[in-house]
């Protein structure tokens, strides 16, 4: 649900850039078919967008590796019983805050779902109730109550109650409606529809739906004034059908409340070739775009761009720098590598990186007091070659302190120091700090879930305190 949230965020905030926009740039202009191709692109690249992830190069660079105290944050997972030893349930972490939002998204999707197909079939509904004869292959149905005209699909419905207007300003609405049918306007509702449907809570979209629908109509009043070669007899006749007050989410209505607009657009001098290029400012929103929401930075010399090349890579050399506890040999031999062998970079970042149960590069030195040791591979590829080079600084050693024991009310400290391995005066180790948390669980005294073994590092004088912070049951 959070990674859903998150895309709609990234969605509307498209939508939110793409619709100022048009508002600003392209609204007033004549070209009804270019804005209105405009609008549904923008529409459908708002929800593709995010979706995108498009690699862009860039030099290698060495990430910033973590010292062994910071990889100890996490020793509260280097132990997990294989059944729950705490007989007290435990709670769900849940966050409150994103399930509200999901809550409230769905209630809201729900409704807007009804609300579409509650308009689909009232349609259907018509379609069923009338009669219809076909004219150029379209349908026109009579109907009694509703609209005076609108189309749907494949469908016009005129209302017998709203006829009182002559022949020729008949058939000029009646091409009005052909121009929405033929031109499948209806499509585009239905495509908007569902659009609001998944971003219901984006005001900016149904705010582009209007400006579709606009166009729509713009377009529809050019083709039918032509359709008599009289824009002022045509302008007449909207303000006549002004008074139409129905309305619908997908059908498309002769007489919309734009009326005023809808007249000064029928009246406009059409845009010359100049000013079309102001479509050309779509393209740098466009980029922002991309690049804010689906430009994903690769390294060349990645896992995965590795992996993916024809010829298998290979290990050329081996080079350790900073090392003086173990031998090259011994620590090429304890991450399995050797020269010539095939390179495996997201198994040697496996051996790298900290693992609770121990096995890592780090735990070996751990375990000897090397509390701030850090390590960091670079390497080199030259054809299907790749030369290794680990850099390491082992820091000094450091020296248990103190060991404390916090949380405690009923069972005596001095019991549960009984089961820490970890002594004062002794070099600080990993593998001691786990198996004295293996015990104090399972013990059976204290919440498993809330053991938390506390690392408090003194650089100055090279020692460590150990607390280990319980929860009795």
């Amino acid at each position: 649900m959070n990674n859903w949230l998150v895309y709609l965020l990234e969605v509307s905030v498209c939508q939110i850039l793409f619709g100022l926009l048009y508002w600003t740039v392209f609204r007033n202009l004549s070209f009804f078919q270019a804005n209105r191709v405009l609008l549904l692109t923008v529409t459908i690249l708002s929800f593709i967008i995010p979706l995108l992830s498009i690699p862009f190069w860039n030099a290698p660079a060495s990430e910033a590796s973590l010292t062994v105290f910071q990889r100890l944050q996490h020793i509260e997972l280097a132990f997990v019983p294989d059944k729950p030893l705490s007989t007290h349930a435990t709670g769900f972490n849940v966050n409150w805050l994103v399930t509200i939002l999901g809550l409230v998204y769905l209630i809201g999707f729900s409704y807007r779902l009804w609300k579409l197909f509650s308009g689909i079939i009232a349609v259907v509904k018509l379609t069923r109730k009338y009669e219809s004869y076909e004219e150029d292959g379209i349908k026109i149905i009579y109907i009694n109550s509703g609209p005076s005209f609108f189309s749907f699909l494949n469908y016009i419905f005129i209302n017998k109650s709203h006829l009182a207007i002559s022949e020729e300003e008949f058939s000029q609405v009646i091409e009005h409606e052909k121009t929405h049918v033929t031109q499948r306007h209806t499509l585009d509702n239905l495509l908007m529809e569902v659009s609001i449907l998944i971003c219901w809570f984006n005001p900016v979209l149904r705010l582009i739906k209007k400006e579709l629908n606009n166009v729509h109509e713009y377009y529809a009043d050019a083709k039918a004034s032509a359709f008599k070669g009289n824009n002022e007899s045509y302008s007449k006749l909207i303000l006549k059908l002004a008074s139409n007050n129905g309305s619908s989410l997908l059908t498309h209505q002769f007489s919309m409340n734009t009326i005023k607009k809808r007249i000064i657009m029928l009246n406009e001098t059409k845009y010359n070739k100049r000013i079309a290029l102001r479509y050309m400012l779509v393209a740098p929103c466009l980029i922002l775009l991309l690049v804010a929401f689906s430009f994903v930075q690769k390294n060349p010399n990645s896992p995965e761009i590795l992996a993916s090349s024809e010829t298998p890579h290979v290990i050329g050399s081996i080079s350790w720098e900073g090392n003086t506890l173990y031998s090259d040999d011994y620590l090429s031999g304890y991450l399995g590598l050797k020269k010539g062998g095939q390179f495996n970079e997201e198994g040697i970042n496996e051996s790298l990186s900290y693992q609770p149960e121990g096995g890592d590069l780090g735990s070996l030195f751990m375990d000897q007091g090397y509390l701030y040791f850090t390590i960091e591979m670079k390497k080199e590829i030259t054809g299907n070659k790749v030369d290794i080079t680990f850099e390491i600084s082992e820091g000094k050693v450091s020296v248990i302190d103190k060991v404390l024991i916090t949380g405690n009310n009923k069972v005596p400290t001095e019991q549960i120091l009984k089961m820490v391995d970890t002594v004062k005066g002794e070099l600080f180790s990993r593998s001691k700090l786990v198996s004295s948390q293996k015990k104090i669980i399972e013990s059976g005294l204290f919440d498993s879930e809330k053991l938390t073994p506390n690392i408090i590092p003194h650089p100055s004088d090279g020692t460590v305190d150990i607390e280990f912070n319980v929860v009795e049951l």
